[in-house]
């Protein structure tokens, strides 16, 4: 059953074409997988559905297929039609094609109620409530003891049981995503929008993910729409695809056959050159990062690592999601404190013992130290030149 379809959709950033003349239907209780490079439009088109005011099309039409109740204003897939609302007046859900960006505001809103978003490196988590408030304060309003029994539920879908009571601030990027995941689950949603929902996991958590996205979305016939740009993803989880190239579609139909096609067209990275390795720049020695409270316990974020950095060395450092890959580095760059170990980098002859607080000790190497956050860390409200002058202090 046709949901969502798009006439001719056009948009444009500073005179810039981003999505050009796109013409596309998504069928309820399907799952459209857009794949496509960096900077096709993926991210656009997903912010476009949900109904974020900057995303508006320049030219043409969403057009949203729903079951409206006109006494309060509930909203269902089209399937309902016909079917008890369950309001106090009694109604029955009515037909009702809704033009998105051009409608009455309060079906707007209704509509936009009904529509989950898992944003690409975006986690928005409450950082100093646990997990499961976290994801209780998504939910509809409910007797406490239910919305606990469904927290709890949604948090074993994602996989997430064994941080119940942490903080989240203290989860790692992959244990945000899952919970992220769960948040969005506890809307009850009509519509799902997952905006490269595994880009930056390892290959065993994504696969949790992917499991997750299938039972508490997929298989409950709830209409899914999902960007990304690894062909395994469109494989799983779609079951039907469009290819995204500079705004247009290029390639759509069968998810194999658009993968292949796909992968066809990406070029495979070139091996860089060599290069010879300075002495040693950064060593640490037995740190550790263990946090401790009543209800959580004894938390070993990071135990007794250590490892030695030669200068103009890329040194990786790999493990499954929660397994302290974000604490050591943070340790590292001095924006966590080490529980115990020796932290030392060095700046021209000296070395600087990151372990030493104020301008005499690390302050001194800070500086000259940059970090790259799973979660951007941009100014949002500027633009790309604006946030790279503040960077240099200009």
């Amino acid at each position: 059953m046709s949901f969502i379809v798009l006439e001719n959709v056009t948009k444009t950033f500073k005179q810039v074409p981003v999505l050009k003349d796109l013409n596309l239907t998504i069928n309820e209780g399907k799952v459209l997988g857009i794949l496509g490079r960096s900077a096709a439009g993926k991210s656009v088109l997903i912010n476009m559905l949900r109904g974020m005011k900057e995303y508006k099309p320049d030219e043409g039409r969403i057009i949203y297929n729903i079951a409206f109740c006109p006494a309060c204003f509930r909203v269902e897939p089209p399937s309902m039609v016909g079917s008890n609302c369950g309001c106090v007046r009694g109604c029955e859900f009515e037909e009702e094609s809704v033009d998105f960006w051009n409608c009455d505001k309060k079906i707007f809103n209704a509509i936009k109620r009904r529509i989950a978003i898992m944003l690409q490196r975006t986690f928005a988590l409450y950082e100093d409530d646990t997990v499961i408030e976290n994801v209780i304060k998504s939910m509809p309003e409910m007797e406490y003891e239910d919305s606990t029994y469904l927290a709890l539920e949604l948090l074993e879908l994602s996989q997430m049981t064994h941080r119940i009571t942490h903080i989240a601030r203290d989860l790692s990027g992959g244990e945000k995503q899952r919970v992220v995941l769960a948040r969005q689950l506890a809307k009850d949603p009509m519509l799902f929008l997952a905006d490269e929902p595994t880009g930056t996991l390892d290959p065993k958590t994504a696969e949790f993910l992917h499991e997750a996205l299938m039972e508490g979305v997929k298989e409950k016939n709830v209409t899914m729409v999902v960007t990304s740009h690894w062909p395994e993803v469109m494989k799983k989880l779609s079951d039907y695809v469009i290819w995204l190239e500079k705004g247009e579609i290029i390639e759509e139909g069968d998810p194999v056959e658009v993968v292949e096609k796909f992968m066809s067209q990406v070029p495979l990275p070139e091996k860089g050159e060599e290069f010879e390795l300075g002495g040693p720049i950064i060593e640490m020695k037995d740190v550790k990062k263990h946090y401790y409270s009543i209800d959580r316990g004894v938390v070993k974020a990071v135990d007794g690592v250590d490892l030695a950095v030669d200068e103009g060395e890329i040194f990786g450092v790999v493990g499954l999601s929660g397994a302290g890959k974000t604490t050591l580095s943070r340790i590292l760059i001095g924006l966590t404190e080490p529980s115990d170990g020796e932290i030392k980098v060095k700046l021209g002859e000296n070395w600087i013992d990151m372990t030493e607080k104020g301008p005499l000790g690390r302050g001194r190497v800070i500086p000259y130290l940059g970090i790259l956050h799973q979660e951007y860390s941009l100014y949002p409200h500027r633009n790309v030149l604006g946030n790279l002058t503040e960077a240099i202090s200009l």
